[in-house]
């Protein structure tokens, strides 16, 4: 049964420029006719005036619920918070699987909003508050940076094929062509007859600046040059009107990477402000620490987990993440290739799956960045496949993650044995504590 059986629930179905909103008695019936709020100063104080009136005739407080429709229902939100009326926010796949409750098919924002107060007030269904501000605008930003990286990958797609096409062999030069040496080369000579009238001298000190590497090895990097764009030579003359893209692309490059430095700047920023929660810059740093986590995964975890109290168990963080296998059961059928449930935050599982790659890779000298890791995802593909191998170190991952922001202690890296050694001791010393 729901613990707001007894309240006055008002459900709010949130759009771009306005709300509908239904309010229920203490008893469940329908106090008036669902109606329409605008998001502006006169409508949210239309909205607070017929709240606090209803509060004064049933003498108790609204508590009220809006479905998560990623920033819009934040204004409405925020503001009746700081006009002190309690309210949460509901997943729209809880929303979402009320439209069956009734056998006719309708579908309308009034029938939506009073269906979200009935959901809030009859069903046990999972509900979550809204993130302090300043875990809020850190979620915002990380979320940011995600999507001009892709946009930014979609520039060097863009960038390689017409390479491909004008500039045969520029590709594999550089062992990364969107290096600074690499783009710089691009920038100034962006075709193969602009490289072919370049002074070699000047070329070499321009990459091995940029590089910051030696002169021969640039000097090396110069001869394939000119052995590529020899070759690239016999492309139609009219392929060089691509040289204007390529110069075009160069430039994009090169300003959404400093924006992205940009991010990271304004990011470290806020996490140092006195105004940042001191439990969360506490939380990063211990994330930070782990291996295979870096500053941005340890920021985005954080921003995306919001307050970690909420989660009482390992099973229920998984879960957040949609690490936790779908079930498919039906009679005596018992499905036995379930996908994970993909249920949670998808930025969240962005990040724990570069985590995860992170952790069973090697450094340069061959040494393991996790070697506990490591070893138990080269064991699980001798009879799984990579990727699922893959999944089952991002939830050992997320068990590790659990246990640290849970204890607010740094990451010890313990193998197996040790792990079990360390848990009888703890519970023997448990025991005698008792």
């Amino acid at each position: 049964m729901s613990k707001f059986i007894n309240d006055f629930v008002v459900g709010i179905d949130v759009s771009s420029e306005f709300s509908v909103v239904a309010m229920l008695e203490p008893n469940g019936s329908l106090i008036r006719k669902p109606f329409r709020i605008d998001h502006n100063p006169k409508g949210f104080n239309k909205l607070l005036e017929i709240l606090k009136k209803e509060e004064e005739r049933l003498k108790q407080k609204p508590i009220y619920f809006v479905e998560s429709t990623g920033i819009f229902h934040l204004p409405l939100f925020f503001f009746l918070r700081s006009n002190d009326l309690k309210g949460f926010v509901l997943n729209p796949l809880c929303v979402y699987s009320t439209k069956n409750f009734d056998l006719r098919k309708v579908k309308t924002d009034a029938k939506d909003a009073e269906s979200i107060a009935r959901l809030a007030k009859f069903q046990e269904v999972k509900y979550s508050l809204v993130p302090e501000p300043q875990i809020l605008a850190l979620r915002m930003m990380t979320r940011e940076y995600y999507a001009m990286s892709d946009m930014l990958t979609e520039l060097k797609n863009r960038l390689c094929t017409d390479l491909y096409l004008l500039f045969p062999g520029y590709i594999d030069i550089f062992a990364n062509p969107f290096g600074k040496a690499s783009l710089e080369v691009l920038k100034r000579y962006p075709s193969p007859r602009a490289l072919s009238e370049a002074d070699p001298h000047e070329l070499t000190v321009m990459i091995s600046k940029f590089s910051r590497k030696a002169v021969p090895w640039a000097l090396k990097k110069v001869e394939t040059l000119f052995e590529v764009t020899n070759h690239a030579m016999s492309m139609p003359m009219e392929f060089d009107i691509l040289s204007l893209k390529i110069k075009a692309h160069v430039e994009n490059i090169e300003n959404f990477q400093n924006r992205l430095d940009d991010i990271i700047k304004q990011l470290k920023t806020m996490i140092q402000s006195s105004d940042f929660p001191a439990k969360e810059r506490r939380y990063i740093g211990l994330l930070e620490e782990m291996p295979g986590i870096g500053f941005l995964t340890a920021v985005t975890l954080i921003a995306e987990i919001g307050d970690f109290s909420k989660f009482h168990s390992p099973k229920a963080f998984v879960a957040f993440f949609g690490i936790d296998p779908s079930v498919n059961q039906s009679g005596k059928f018992n499905g036995d290739r379930n996908k994970i449930s993909k249920r949670g935050t998808r930025f969240g599982r962005r990040v724990l799956f570069t985590a995860a790659l992170a952790s069973i890779r090697t450094t340069r000298k061959g040494d393991a960045i996790n070697p506990v890791l490591r070893d138990y995802y080269h064991l699980k593909c001798e009879n799984k496949k990579k990727k699922v191998a893959l999944v089952a170190i991002m939830h050992k991952l997320l068990n590790y993650i659990f246990a640290v922001l849970r204890d607010e202690k740094p990451f010890v890296l313990r193998s197996p044995k040790d792990h079990q050694a360390w848990r009888h001791t703890k519970e023997t010393v448990f025991k005698l504590a008792a």
